[in-house]
């Protein structure tokens, strides 16, 4: 119950900051508070208690509402006392207003009529154009990891298997490495960030002598041993490979085409008011 009022309150204090001094009490309402002459009435309250509460909850509910109400009231009327003579309110509600108006209608569009849809072809393209925006920070590598309990029954396997991938490049490995172990990377074709696949490693062996290119090593603390093998590695400075940056590429594509999409919206209204004949400019 504790949980559900304090949601509930917070609930209530959206509607506070949104209550309209306009609204009318209804006929013969009782008035359960004031605030510097500024009424809560019992409508008001008993329209935010949940039809289903019990009469006991919804007292301590009541109470609680009312409390709430006179805290926030109380703020709101010192704000007011002290807002800054130069502060235009009305026109930073304007402009809120406005902004918030045009961003739903914005979401809306996008959510509608944008594509979604972004091609292999777009991708290389964009790719071979814009290569040069995608030059490493920091060294990536592609690898196998595979982290196995000291205690497994598996583990004698777990060599052999490593030991087999290595040499033959046997796939039974990933099958292994799935059914046992608590943690691995077994795709050969995604890049890592070194940084990243040291917090793998136990603390005493995170070390960057380990990421050089065809490192193939084992380490063991007191709960696991650890293998990996850098398959791959690129430097930092060169050019990311295109797989790297393709999610990075697909969030700047699909952003171009939402600008796109917006301006294009924003002259064909432009268009049409102005054969509507609904823009006048005086000089």
């Amino acid at each position: 119950m504790k949980r559900f009022l304090l949601f509930f309150l917070w609930g209530c204090g959206c509607l506070f900051a949104c209550k309209s001094e306009q609204n009318l009490p209804e006929a013969n309402d009782a008035v359960l508070a004031t605030v510097h002459g500024k009424p809560l009435y019992l409508s008001e309250v008993k329209a935010m208690i949940p039809a289903e509460a019990s009469t006991e909850d919804s007292t301590m509910i009541a109470g609680a509402i009312m409390e709430k109400w006179i805290r926030e009231t109380l703020l709101m009327e010192e704000a007011e006392r002290n807002l800054p003579k130069d502060l235009k309110i009305d026109d930073l509600v304007r402009d809120y207003r406005s902004s918030l108006i045009r961003h739903n209608y914005e979401k809306i569009l996008v959510e509608l009529q944008l594509d979604s849809t972004i091609t292999s072809q777009e991708l290389v393209d964009y790719y071979e154009t814009n290569k040069e925006q995608f030059h490493l920070e920091q060294p990536i590598v592609q690898c196998l990891f595979m982290e196995i309990p000291k205690d497994s029954e598996k583990l004698k396997e777990a060599d052999r298997l490593w030991k087999k991938h290595a040499e033959t490049g046997s796939e039974d490995l990933t099958d292994f490495a799935v059914a046992h172990s608590t943690q691995f990377v077994m795709s050969d074709s995604t890049w890592y960030r070194p940084d990243y696949l040291m917090t793998l490693l136990p603390e005493n062996s995170r070390k960057s002598k380990y990421f050089a290119n065809g490192q193939e090593n084992t380490f063991t603390d007191n709960q696991f041993k650890y293998y990996i093998t850098i398959l791959s590695r690129i430097p930092k400075g060169e050019v990311a490979p295109m797989e790297y940056v393709i999610d990075q590429m697909s969030r700047v594509i699909l952003h171009k085409r939402k600008i796109a999409l917006l301006d294009e919206k924003r002259e064909e209204i432009y268009e049409r008011e102005i054969n509507r004949n609904t823009i006048k400019v005086y000089n």
